[in-house]
């Protein structure tokens, strides 16, 4: 069962310390205890007793007069001190403290008190506290994007001189000379490389190239296995080795080979788990009223333990194994062979054509017997046309090259 105790507090006013909980006016100075006040708990504070328990309310975190700021308790409507209603006035802040770290000093409450308040703003009818939050945390710079500076860098310069001129803060100065510098980046970049600008192209050269190739209708010997193409003449076969093999398929064997074979093993070991350690402490919650009050919590820790435990392995041995191996022999792949005359047209030669100027053309050839449609006779001559190449070199009037466009099959 917890007890509870009489805390105690010290008088913001004068240097009198250690008042007991259950009094509410500075026995040094007279004035009131104040909503900044913050209780601690003496080691050798004494047990609540019901006369005590009584003048100290009934159980519920004092308030504070909105008008005076004086300490009330929760069985009071109206303030002790200046007789304001009690309305929505703040009450002291409530907390549990673990073992070990109850404040005994105002200066221990202090320092558990880190936000600078021992009291809590209290909520309206609808559950909620009316707070206002500045626009933007203080001493921190403002934000601007990149996109504001590239597309109005005048605007951004002028809310970085801004900054630099108001002198307020060194952060805002050197968040001014890092835009700054940024601007100028962004600057340099965006009209070097992104600002769409007009260059002036002249043609530093050009070239052209064309050719054609002779071709004569001629007899050429050949040769072909299997079958002839049409037009052959003069043939001339034979049945003979390719000097190809067919690999031929004759069954399949048993073959017996050494390898390793493995088998599971069952042994002991040290093995680790995960345990809990389970521990009750004692606390000392502040309830706000000039009393403390004990509790028990866990406090317990979690550890590791070891074990005995079986374990199981792979042990290699030396072992007899079966598999099936095909039997096959290869046999030569024989065909017929050809040797064979066929009129076709064959190459000749290549007349290439180029040139810098601006009459690309194909080289005039005499044919000595030309080609004029239909069969084709032994010794006629033709010309094939190869499509044609022109490249042009762009060049800026500052002589820089721009790169080159090349027309092909012209």
């Amino acid at each position: 069962m917890s007890d509870r105790r009489l805390g105690a507090w010290d008088c913001e006013y004068c240097s009198r310390t250690k008042i007991w909980g259950n009094v509410y006016t500075c026995p040094g100075c007279g004035n009131p205890r104040s909503k900044g006040v913050r209780f601690y708990l003496p080691s050798d504070a004494p047990l609540v007793t019901p006369e005590i328990a009584e003048q100290l309310g009934s159980g519920d975190p004092n308030w504070y007069c909105e008008h005076c700021n004086s300490g009330n308790t929760d069985t009071r409507d109206i303030c002790w001190n200046c007789g304001a209603p009690k309305g929505s006035s703040p009450v002291h802040e409530t907390k549990n403290f673990m073992e070990g770290q109850t404040p005994r000093s105002t200066a221990q409450a202090r320092a558990a008190d880190p936000d600078g308040r021992s009291w809590v703003a209290k909520s309206d009818r609808n559950g909620r506290t009316t707070t206002t939050s500045p626009s933007r945390e203080p001493n921190k710079p403002e934000q601007y994007s990149w996109a504001s500076l590239v597309s109005s860098p005048k605007t951004f310069t002028n809310q970085a001189k801004s900054i630099i001129s108001s002198g307020k803060n060194p952060a805002y100065l050197g968040a001014a000379l890092g835009v700054l510098g940024a601007i100028l980046i962004a600057f340099l970049s965006y009209n070097l490389f992104f600002k769409p600008h007009e260059e002036t192209a002249i043609v530093s050269s050009f070239q052209w190239e064309q050719s054609v190739v002779l071709q004569q209708f001629s007899t050429v010997r050949e040769t072909a296995w299997t079958s002839t193409p049409s037009g052959a003449y003069n043939i001339q076969s034979d049945y003979r080795d390719t000097g190809r093999d067919l690999k031929v398929h004759d069954g399949w064997e048993t073959v017996s080979y050494s390898d390793t074979c493995y088998r599971s093993e069952s042994y002991t070991d040290t093995c680790t788990r995960s345990v809990y350690n389970s521990r009750t402490c004692t606390g000392n919650r502040d309830n706000g009223d000039g009393s403390f009050s004990s509790y028990t919590y866990d406090c317990g820790s979690s550890g590791t333990e070891t074990y005995s435990c079986s374990k199981t392995r792979s042990v290699p041995y030396s072992c007899t194994k079966t598999r099936q191996e095909e039997l096959y022999h290869y046999e030569d792949i024989w065909d017929n062979w050809h040797e064979f005359d066929i009129d076709k047209w064959t190459h000749v030669t290549t007349y290439p054509t180029r040139g810098n100027n601006h009459r690309p053309h194909f080289q005039e050839v005499n044919l000595q017997n030309p080609y004029l449609g239909g069969n084709p006779i032994l010794g006629q001559q033709k010309l094939i046309q190869i499509p044609g190449s022109y490249s042009i070199t762009f060049a800026c009037e500052n002589k820089k090259s721009l790169g080159s466009f090349l027309n092909q099959n012209f």
